[in-house]
């Protein structure tokens, strides 16, 4: 399963097995739901196969022969095209270790970029310190402290801090899929900063969302990750694990 963002929709494509290959399309729109009643075909080759709906958002078709490299999901006003790897062996166990490792961390930083369309977005940094001490800092924006209970909040820097309750307290770290992840498979191998890692594909029907998580061989710490869902196109940039990190309530020495 792959998938991308098409304006403000979220496109993905899961491409079956076999001498003729099930080509299947899911589209979501801005709003969280299912867009059908779409024009939508699949471009394969110089070949091109109108799909037939298949539920909610879902577009089918057959592809003309063993396993296409290159996939274009055609909607009525733009083309969303997939690379599909020659072979992508099953993943699940690589994720639900990179998983168990998410949540055995003490402490992680990372960077989100966040947006729900082509342009702008929000760039925040996270600091994580298990089990219950958070904050985050979007820039030019928001911040929060978070620490068991209480909380800290401020709409934008200078202004003074509101305190109140956080209920019920967050565990954290935690996987940023959450606690559902099928049809996983390594797309193939890489390097992030020099590192050797996995390039994995897989969904959690429940949100729905799709993802594409960059996992370091050896450690399956994740390092990068890459979310595409309705309106919420995100990025993630691991940059810490198990550091000293002190959360502290704001003004405090």
């Amino acid at each position: 399963m792959l998938a991308q963002e098409a304006g403000t929709r979220a496109v993905a494509l899961a491409v079956g097995q076999g001498a003729r290959p099930r080509l299947t399309g899911t589209v979501l729109g801005s709003s969280g739901d299912p867009v059908s009643g779409l024009s939508l075909s699949f471009r394969v080759g110089t070949g091109s196969l109108a799909a037939r709906p298949c539920g909610p958002g879902c577009y089918t078709a057959s592809a003309p022969h063993r396993a296409p490299r290159r996939v274009d999901v055609v909607l009525p006003s733009r083309a969303v095209t997939f690379h599909i790897p020659a072979a992508a062996r099953p993943a699940n166990a690589i994720v639900a270790r990179a998983a168990r490792v998410f949540r055995g961390l003490r402490s992680l930083v990372y960077v989100e970029s966040l947006r729900s369309g082509p342009k702008g977005g929000l760039l925040t940094t996270w600091r994580l310190e298990a089990p219950n001490e958070v904050t985050y800092d979007i820039r030019g924006g928001a911040s929060a402290v978070i620490i068991g209970r209480r909380r800290w909040d401020r709409d934008r820097p200078g202004v003074p801090w509101r305190r109140s309750q956080q209920i019920p307290a967050l565990h954290v770290p935690q996987p940023t899929w959450g606690d559902v992840a099928v049809n996983a498979h390594v797309l193939g191998t890489g390097r992030v900063d020099g590192r050797p890692v996995w390039v994995v594909s897989f969904a959690n029907p429940t949100t729905p969302a799709w993802f594409t998580a960059w996992i370091e061989r050896g450690s399956y710490r994740t390092l990068r990750l890459r979310m595409t869902a309705a309106a919420h196109f995100m990025r993630h940039r691991y940059v810490a694990f198990d550091r000293p990190l002190r959360v502290a309530p704001p003004g405090s020495s």
